[in-house]
């Protein structure tokens, strides 16, 4: 079977190497260039170690990063390690087309058949069997492909920071009053921080400047005074809104969709980074199955996927709120008043 994947992110990256480890080849289009970064680091969920531990790369990217909550196993419940790592580790040996768009579906009929691609060197036809939208909240396949999608603007922000200062704590959180967080997570080689505040926008929610952002936040999480004293620049703080995404059907004949093209939720636990990974083996594990019928590939990885992914689309960013009760202090309101 020919398999196509649009983006090269960490969920289209782990969907090729699992096709490839079972003997199936699969092209990745992927618009960035090829040595490309990605900065800050994720808290890889305990969602992403089996299909990780598939493609032979949990072990290495573990050894890179820190283990969060180990328990009695000695297996810890996610890992703190840099985004740069993972991308790194899944990019090796890969079939990846770096600075190519899709521009257009192939089809015949009402199949999907492959893509047409943009790059370098002009306009050029991939045919397919199948076709993977893995290229995020925004998906271009998606819509091409005439998969409805449900978009929706989550109340609110997080300003984040970044450091690189290590913090002594690989991770710590709290809630606040109406149950948004402030936490911290400590990785080799750096810190980050994250404050869930009202959605203010980027100018507004950076006005005070860093120095009163250093203050406050010690104040709401003092495990962070470390980490903060590396936070001296407002390039270090970063202003970020929320967008879900809720597909009535994830695939229609010729293309599917994996990660967040199909479901999306709060980003900033790294569970939907977890998910997408989970979404690339199951997937990959039906194709193979499926032998030449790509439609029955991507109708059993949809059947076998929802139930795994209907618990976090049902809870969403706003239920990962845990309010403690009674109004909000003064000193947990990020601007200040």
């Amino acid at each position: 079977m020919r398999v196509v994947i649009v983006g090269g992110g960490f969920a289209g990256l782990l969907l090729a190497r699992a096709l490839e480890r079972r003997g199936v080849a699969a092209t990745v289009i992927e618009r960035g260039p090829a040595r490309r970064t990605i900065p800050g680091p994720i808290m890889l969920p305990v969602q992403a170690f089996d299909p990780l531990q598939d493609v032979g790369l949990l072990e290495a990217i573990r050894a890179a990063g820190r283990d969060i909550a180990p328990g009695p196993d000695g297996m810890p419940v996610a890992i703190a390690v840099r985004r740069q790592v993972i991308l790194e580790a899944l990019l090796e040996g890969a079939d990846v087309a770096h600075d190519h768009e899709v521009v257009d579906l192939l089809r015949r009929g009402e199949r999907v058949t492959g893509v047409r691609v943009r790059g370098p060197a002009g306009a050029r036809e991939l045919p397919a069997d199948l076709v993977v939208g893995a290229d995020g909240v925004r998906s271009g396949v998606r819509s091409m492909a005439g998969l409805e999608a449900e978009l929706r603007d989550v109340p609110g922000a997080t300003l984040s920071f970044r450091s690189p200062v290590e913090s002594d704590v690989p991770f710590a959180m709290r809630y606040l009053a109406d149950g948004r967080q402030v936490g911290l997570l400590g990785y080799p080689g750096g810190s980050a921080g994250w404050w869930q505040i009202e959605g203010v926008g980027r100018h507004a929610a950076l006005a005070p400047g860093v120095e009163a952002f250093v203050a406050a936040f010690t104040r709401l999480l003092p495990e962070a005074a470390a980490a903060l004293t590396g936070v001296r620049r407002e390039d270090q703080l970063i202003y970020r809104t929320v967008t879900e995404v809720r597909c009535a059907t994830w695939w229609r004949p010729g293309v599917a969709l994996i990660g967040e093209a199909a479901h999306a939720i709060d980003p900033e636990t790294g569970i939907g980074s977890g998910l997408g990974m989970g979404d690339a083996l199951a997937l990959a594990v039906a194709v193979v199955a499926a032998g030449d019928d790509p439609d029955r590939a991507a109708s059993e990885y949809e059947r076998w996927r929802r139930p795994a992914v209907a618990p976090y689309e049902a809870v969403g960013a706003e239920g990962t709120r845990l309010a403690r009760g009674g109004p909000l202090l003064d000193e947990e309101r990020w601007p200040p008043r």
